[in-house]
């Protein structure tokens, strides 16, 4: 994907303009589109990026996909354009944003230029920009807190810009205290109410609320933007698991082990559901397969027999 992007049409659509600031800001932003190694930079080496569909809106073509890292949750939309004789990428929706790559850019643009052409903070801003890969490349590494700590030397001004507050979000989500998490959830609501990407954003945010309904209904309404993704049977099942519907968390994940045969985590569930309910058959055969997949952990499979005690039935 790094050579994937139509630079020109892109920057076009991000409107920063053609004055001396606006140049030398697209002229970083051009040279930083390396989207591929972005991606693959922020996420660990067990996460997935996998396509979901690719659809047709207002005569211009998308492909939706899905990045997964151990339970967090994205989606990119990317809208496609001929380019000459290739494909190239318009523009990208994210998900975790809830508005286009280009319009994010261009609020970037617009609040750094109201940062910068303010003389107090020009100084201590400066370097801003750099920090924010940064922060994502140590979130992806498990750092938390030292991401949070390069958020908290930021200005405040930068602080309050609407990506750096998702961001803040995201790091915070990582630590092990809830009370910053809560705050830095309230912030963004405060700060920004309303927004349409409030659904996956304060997905994990709801759970340890313990809101579950809402959560749920976080699942239901993301589902019905991204217009169905089966992999998200394995929130629904989570839900219904907190909610202590048993039944009805067993139907999700049964339906998601049924569509997403590949997916790790929800065979791993399947497999501790069938131990419980006591359906060795089911879960051997389940075992099997798991233990035929090289990508898989066979650690964590490994783990959690030891932890229910149990010994598949050699075929």
């Amino acid at each position: 994907m790094d050579e994937a992007i139509a630079k020109e049409t892109f920057m076009k659509k991000a409107g920063i303009g053609s004055s001396k600031e606006a140049r030398a800001f697209g002229s970083g932003i051009e040279q930083g589109m390396k989207m591929g190694t972005s991606i693959t930079r922020s996420i660990s080496k067990k996460a997935t990026y996998q396509l979901v569909k690719q659809y047709e809106k207002d005569q211009k073509q998308h492909v939706l996909f899905r990045m997964y890292d151990d339970g967090s949750l994205n989606y990119h939309d990317i809208e496609l354009i001929r380019d000459g004789k290739d494909i190239k990428i318009a523009d990208i929706f994210v998900y975790t944003t809830g508005e286009f790559l280009s319009e994010t850019i261009k609020g970037l643009y617009t609040q750094m230029k109201d940062v910068m052409d303010n003389k107090s903070v020009k100084s201590s801003s400066a370097n801003w920009s750099q920090k924010l890969p940064e922060m994502r490349q140590l979130m992806s590494q498990g750092k938390s807190e030292e991401a949070l700590a390069i958020y908290n030397e930021l200005p405040s001004e930068i602080q309050r810009m609407r990506a750096v507050q998702i961001i803040h979000v995201l790091i915070s989500s990582g630590l092990n205290d809830m009370s910053k998490y809560s705050a830095a959830i309230e912030e963004y609501k405060t700060l920004y109410p309303n927004e349409p990407n409030m659904h996956l954003l304060l997905l994990d945010g709801y759970i340890m609320n313990k809101e579950f309904d809402k959560a749920l209904d976080g699942v239901n309404q993301l589902d019905k933007m991204i217009n169905s993704d089966p992999l998200l049977d394995y929130y629904r099942y989570l839900c219904y698991t907190l909610k202590e519907k048993p039944d009805s968390a067993k139907m999700a994940l049964e339906k998601l082990v049924k569509n997403k045969p590949d997916f790790e985590d929800g065979i791993l569930e399947m497999i501790v559901i069938n131990i419980d309910d006591k359906n060795n058959a089911g879960a051997d055969q389940l075992i099997a397969k798991y233990k035929l997949n090289s990508s898989f952990d066979q650690e964590k499979l490994e783990q959690v027999l030891t932890g229910k005690g149990y010994t598949p039935t050699e075929k």
